[in-house]
């Protein structure tokens, strides 16, 4: 049970920095911008009729993100955990203590992304628009006679921007 904790708590460390790294450099290469991401469409008085999302675009960049991480992970097969042993033989005050021993860990794992987007309001007449990138990736690691499975789940603001629609002269809250 403990080389099943510390290696499922190492498996989890090691899948958020690969995750994080990733995604992080990902996003900086492809970079990002609100106008690419959905179309505004106008009505003749300039005031915003709608706005779709660019799916082409949004598929084409969920994608992109997707393969990188996957290749990542592809490439991050076998790591080595290390477990004190005194962690092994229990106790809280052994715990962490004495050398440790090296076992070998063999890493399988995949992500998925998927593209979010929220509309709140942020005052009078006025609507935030954000669209967030979830990725989870999922990992399952052999060690010896373990077999271990550990996820992480990220969520990273891509864009966000405030819609400003026209400010009433007056405003009346009417309470009951």
């Amino acid at each position: 049970p403990v080389i099943q904790t510390v290696g499922g708590n190492a498996l989890k460390n090691t899948l958020s920095n690969v995750l994080d790294g990733t995604v992080n450099e990902m996003v900086d290469e492809l970079g990002v911008r609100y106008g690419d991401m959905v179309n505004i469409e106008k009505n003749p008085d300039g005031t915003i009729a709608a706005i779709t999302m660019n799916s082409t675009y949004i598929n084409g960049y969920k994608a992109d993100i997707s393969d990188g991480c996957s290749d990542k992970l592809d490439n991050f097969t076998e790591t080595v955990v290390a477990v004190p042993i005194g962690s092994l033989i229990g106790g809280a005050f052994f715990n962490g203590r004495g050398t440790c021993i090296e076992v070998p860990a063999t890493i399988y794992g995949f992500s998925v992304t998927d593209v979010e987007s929220k509309f709140e309001s942020a005052g009078i007449n006025q609507t935030r628009h954000t669209i967030y990138l979830n990725v989870e990736a999922s990992a399952h690691a052999y060690m010896g006679l373990c077999h271990l499975n550990e996820s992480v789940d990220e969520t990273i603001i891509l864009v966000e921007t405030i819609i400003v629609g026209t400010v009433p002269n007056s405003y009346y809250v009417r309470e009951n």
